[in-house]
């Protein structure tokens, strides 16, 4: 990274976008609107769009560019230059027929029922790449690619059937789900080397991103693995919300999101996309307590903010856009409490790429998806609803945990972690599960549910999985519930005994393996076998369903069904306790929160070297229906954080004011009032 790059990138960035063309009285106003709003880069559309496309074009825009830059730049905003990389250009579709995705049916591919989807592959790819090179003829700071993209089956234009060819030795007619994936991210990749490659021969010390899959199945191929060697700033649509029912996206939408890059950016800066309206209505603005939590949910997990308006810069006048301008003048104000922070989680959840890509489930819809309902999983339960589960339940009760994918289990990147979770992730490399293996030998636990492990990296059943020695499975027969209401569990030793409140059983909803463990395995909760119907006769006969064991210097905790499911699909009381027992026996962590509303998120962070500790307080808690119109405060949370020194000073900086703390034990402790968002830095 070149020393201009490397300095623009490593400073706090608030990111301004405005996603369509405005009227041409209103062009020249933007540098000045968003100056003003607290923005020090823009992500730069409008100057060079057409409607919502927005590619430059040297013979049009380079004198009106230049003078924007300009103007830009004494305000003290960075241009970040958009170019449309999923679309084919307005109009030239009748001139370049083969330029645009088709799919197995032959049909050209609509993108917002409006435009065509631009192949990659296709000669279209040196037209992009002339008009990135026209535009770095200006000042620019970055390039930002809107996409690349492929549709969900795959482009099976010429172009792209030559290739796959070549590539696999048969037609794409013939294409595994994991040769679609490859092929799209592998080609994915080019593009965007390409791209990094007329940027290196321009000489110029310019940043290059584009938009990335998140926690999503790979759909469009522009995954982060596969862009990662060519990008400077890893982004995702974190904060593009709500595309259909807004009670049916998860709180947590934007943090797991945030999290997620985290482990992903390796060191690099990275950034959430926040649209500031309503999805999918351009013009109807979120609310203003959710365009707080749009940037409470990126900043609170350590990502850089993107604020983007798709429609006129009268949006920026609206209450949520207001509250945008707010929000980024309190980041400019602090900007060192956001600078190169670090997660402090002890707790790692695994996201596994492999399981979502070769057994996809439900496509929700968004900008570069159409809503796609899958067909019943190879595998028993759901990866999607276990692993949404299992981390509903961390944020709920204020565990501090990170988002981790297979990659960083093979890259050796679990030494900061007590605990990794395993929620139902099917498929597993044989070089994954060796990282696993090691994690555990070295002192590390693990804990896994239903048919974690069970596939290869192919998505092969295996007859004796190797991660089941691991979690003391000798054989197992699966044992499917008939519908809910016939499932139930009771909760006997260890951590879980009386977790029930007294209760002999609880609700346990899904399919479950009845295993045959090891000796060395101690069961601490067991499943009864499905009843006949729900009112019908109890049964007696049980089978272990919850076990612990040791393996070397770690411990191996294995649920034989889907705890995560089942809280996330109907909520029950019990699983949140279960799952709070068992992750706090085993990774406590540095931070006790007491009295906050579970839809409080709190997250800690800290600044390698330096001795402060810095606590976000996301207040989710709204009055039982999204979109959120108004807070319900929590005052009286009280904190409790280990530190290795004591205290010298504790204050609050979104509601500023010093707060009252003691040392006692070992600990801070202090008590916090919450309304909706709250950065407390606790400095030792």
């Amino acid at each position: 990274m070149g020393k201009m790059k490397d300095e623009f990138l490593n400073h706090p960035l608030r990111i301004a976008a405005i996603q369509f063309s405005q009227r041409p009285e209103d062009t020249m106003k933007v540098p000045e609107i968003i100056a003003d709003g607290g923005f020090n880069v823009e992500q730069l559309l409008h100057v060079v769009g057409n409607g919502g496309y927005g590619l430059y074009q040297k013979e049009k825009h380079y004198d009106i560019l230049k003078q924007y830059i300009a103007d830009s730049k004494k305000r003290g905003i960075g241009i970040i230059l958009y170019a449309n990389s999923h679309m084919v250009e307005p109009g030239q579709y009748k001139q370049h027929p083969d330029w645009v995705q088709v799919g197995p049916d032959n049909n050209a591919a609509d993108v917002y029922s409006t435009y065509l989807y631009a192949c990659v592959n296709s000669p279209w790819r040196e037209r992009f790449f002339q008009r990135i090179r026209e535009a770095l003829e200006q000042d620019i700071r970055g390039i930002f690619l809107d996409g690349p993209i492929f549709i969900a089956p795959g482009c099976h234009c010429k172009h792209c059937r030559k290739l796959f060819l070549e590539e696999f030795g048969h037609s794409m007619d013939d294409a595994t789900q994991g040769e679609i994936c490859s092929f799209k991210s592998e080609h994915i990749a080019r593009f965007v080397k390409d791209v990094r490659n007329v940027i290196r021969e321009s000489g110029k010390d310019v940043a290059l991103y584009c938009n990335c899959l998140g926690l999503v199945e790979n759909v469009t191929g522009c995954t982060v693995d596969a862009v990662f060697p060519y990008i400077d700033l890893v982004g995702s649509e974190g904060g593009f919300l709500f595309y259909g029912n807004p009670n049916e996206v998860s709180l947590w939408h934007g943090s797991e999101t945030a999290k997620f890059l985290e482990s992903k950016a390796q060191g690099k800066p990275y950034v959430i996309f926040s649209a500031g309206n309503d999805q999918p209505w351009a013009r109807e603005m979120h609310t203003v307590p959710e365009t707080k939590l749009l940037y409470a949910s990126a900043i609170s997990n350590g990502a850089n903010v993107w604020y983007g308006i798709h429609g006129l810069i009268d949006n920026f006048r609206t209450p949520a856009g207001e509250t945008a301008f707010r929000f980024n003048r309190f980041l400019a104000k602090n900007e060192k409490y956001f600078v190169k922070t670090r997660r402090r989680a002890d707790t790692a959840l695994l996201w596994s790429q492999h399981t979502a890509d070769l057994f996809p489930e439900d496509v929700a819809q968004t900008d570069f998806t159409k809503a796609e309902k899958s067909s019943t999983p190879q595998f028993d339960g759901s990866f999607r609803k276990e692993f949404r589960g299992s981390a509903e339940l961390l944020f709920r009760m204020h565990s501090q945990f990170a988002i981790i994918d297979e990659t960083c289990v093979k890259n050796g990147d679990l030494g900061e972690f007590k605990l990794l979770i395993l929620p139902n992730t099917c498929c597993i490399d044989d070089k994954a599960a060796a990282g696993i293996r090691r994690f555990v030998e070295n002192g590390g636990s693990v804990i896994a549910t239903l048919e974690s492990g069970r596939f290869d990296g192919d998505g092969n059943r295996m007859a004796h999985p190797p991660l089941w020695d691991l979690f003391g499975i000798r054989s197992a027969e699966e044992v499917r519930e008939r519908e809910p209401g016939c499932t139930y569990i009771k909760f006997e030793n260890g951590p879980l005994a009386g977790i029930a409140g007294g209760e002999p059983v609880a609700g346990f909803v899904g399919c479950t393996l009845r295993c045959n463990f090891t000796s060395d395995a101690k069961t601490l909760a067991s499943s009864f076998i499905p009843l006949a119907g729900r009112y019908a006769k109890f049964p007696t006969e049980t089978y272990p369903s919850i076990i612990a064991r040791r393996v070397g210097e770690g411990t191996v905790i294995y649920l034989a069904g889907g705890l995560g499911q089942t809280f996330f699909n109907f909520g029950v009381p019990e699983m949140k306790a279960a799952a709070e027992a068992l992750v706090k026996a085993i990774a406590p962590g540095e931070l006790r929160v007491e009295n906050a509303f579970p839809s409080v998120e709190v997250e800690l962070r800290g600044k390698p070297g330096k001795p402060v500790r810095l606590i976000h307080f996301v207040n989710h808690t709204g009055y039982m229906r999204r979109p959120v119109d108004r807070f319900i405060p929590n005052p009286g949370i009280r904190v409790a954080l280990k530190t290795e020194a004591p205290a010298k000073r504790v204050f609050s900086l979104f509601h500023p004011k010093e707060i009252p703390f003691e040392y006692k034990d070992g600990e801070v402790r202090f008590t916090v009032d919450l309304e909706d968002y709250e950065l407390v830095a606790v400095e030792l």
